[in-house]
């Protein structure tokens, strides 16, 4: 049987392209991966410790330990966060008496306060914070912490001192590295230095943190994706939305929403970083939730065709104060503000991009399938409904379980292997209609281009 030399390149350029759309969030699977101090056995004690001298902290115990050692009934599955609560009860004196901190031979005075629960990829840990009722002149570097109690009876139990938060380092959020002393009944013992502040590793912290902000970040990924979802259409009043003519026009439709969202949130989160303007964080969180309904509906009728950039750089002024937000919440010292601000933003950027990269595959690939446009109402819809459910917690300063939900599919690494599949079914599915014969035809005359750019 004679093969057509054409047919057949276009046959492998499409397998490569699968391959590569596949491998590409299976990639940001490996990326992100990283090792944890919750390996669903030990003890951790967790440390922030602030530019302006205030240290804060936690100990958390796997709900299994704390059961066998005290009798209670925690339920990784069940247990609320008053279950927890009430252990502090008998937690809160046996964590003073057992954590002591000492620095050039001068106990620190601790206090605990408030529980929480702390669900992980192992196990569910119960977190009981305290705080440090002292400021220091400047931020401690080097001292012990010495972790007794249930180390005393506990044979064999391991823990582990984690530096969570030091902007003078560029440690933040960090529930991976922790100090290499650690702590057993026969020496419960773990020596800090953080003697080593070092202006690249702060700016890799922040980076860092950016990137992660923007993958833990569930409401700026869904206004992101909202927003994507027509960017591989055009919209015309006579014929609705229609596929781009080539990869081309779809990626320069990605390229301007990106950074017209870019300069919007950078601007913004430079005034806001700064203490320039500073505006209430239910506010700017409430409008955020609602920028993805305005998005979301823009995509059901659009009132600015073929200009969702617009979009992009109207909202993303209220992303850039929820981003500066963030800075605020952490501590970050004035002396590191540019640094952090500087680094925090190129993170924004670089986890924007990957989730991008990501995304735009799977909706490159649809785009002239017949699916595509109900893809678009249906996707939409449902970020609208996601996104109301969040603007009335954030009104109404309540919790719905949204949030519960969506970290069982957006949660790394499992997002990127959903992902991955959902990028296969989608080149699997354009190859069965190229097959049939069902793709829709693009158009690339000058009348087709005059009549979007009409819509402008």
């Amino acid at each position: 049987m004679n093969t057509n030399p054409r047919q057949e390149a276009k046959k492998v350029r499409r397998i490569r392209l699968l391959l590569v759309a596949t491998l590409i969030p299976l990639f940001g699977w490996a990326f992100t991966s990283a090792a944890s101090a919750h390996d669903g056995t030990s003890s951790v004690i967790f440390l922030d410790i602030y530019p302006d001298g205030t240290v804060e902290g936690q100990v958390e115990h796997p709900y299994a330990l704390l059961n066998e050692e005290f009798g209670f009934e925690l339920d990784p599955e069940t247990s609320t966060e008053d279950d927890v609560a009430n252990t502090n009860i008998i937690m809160k004196d046996f964590n003073t008496e057992s954590l002591v901190i000492e620095m050039d031979g001068e106990l620190w005075p601790i206090t605990f306060t408030d529980t929480e629960v702390v669900p992980t990829e192992n196990t569910t840990y119960a977190g009981y914070n305290f705080v440090v009722d002292r400021v220091f002149d400047e931020a401690p570097r080097v001292f012990d912490v010495t972790y007794s109690g249930i180390f005393d009876t506990r044979a064999g139990h391991s823990g582990f001192v984690t530096i969570r938060t030091d902007p003078v380092t560029g440690t933040f959020l960090n529930e991976a590295d922790f100090q290499p002393d650690l702590m057993s009944s026969n020496d419960p013992t773990t020596s800090v230095n953080l003697d080593d502040p070092n202006t690249m590793a702060a700016l890799r912290g922040t980076i860092w943190l950016g990137m992660e902000h923007i993958f833990i970040g569930t409401d700026h990924i869904l206004f992101v994706l909202v927003l994507l979802l027509p960017a591989v259409m055009l919209f015309s009043l006579a014929g609705g939305w229609q596929p781009v003519p080539d990869f081309k026009s779809g990626l320069w439709r990605v390229l301007k929403i990106a950074t017209m969202f870019t300069i919007a949130h950078s601007i913004t989160l430079t005034l806001g970083g700064l203490e320039i303007i500073e505006l209430p964080g239910k506010f700017v969180e409430t409008v955020i939730a609602l920028s993805i309904i305005a998005a979301a509906f823009h995509n059901l009728k659009p009132i600015f065709a073929n200009q969702e950039h617009l979009i992009a750089f109207a909202f993303g002024i209220f992303h850039g104060f929820g981003f500066a937000g963030l800075l605020s919440d952490l501590g970050v010292g004035r002396g590191q503000r540019l640094l952090s601000l500087f680094g925090f933003n190129l993170g924004v950027e670089i986890g924007q991009a990957f989730i991008i990269l990501l995304l735009f595959p799977a909706l490159y690939l649809l785009r002239r399938t017949v699916y595509y446009p109900m893809i678009i109402k249906v996707g939409s819809m449902l970020l609208a409904l996601v996104a109301a459910i969040w603007a009335i917690e954030r009104i109404f300063e309540t919790s719905l379980g949204i949030d519960d939900i969506l970290e069982k599919f957006t949660r790394a690494p499992r997002v990127f292997a959903l992902v991955a599949i959902v990028t296969a079914i989608a080149a699997a599915v354009r190859q069965v209609e190229d097959t049939r014969g069902q793709l829709i035809q693009v158009d690339n005359t000058p009348e087709r281009d005059q009549e979007f750019a009409e819509t402008r």
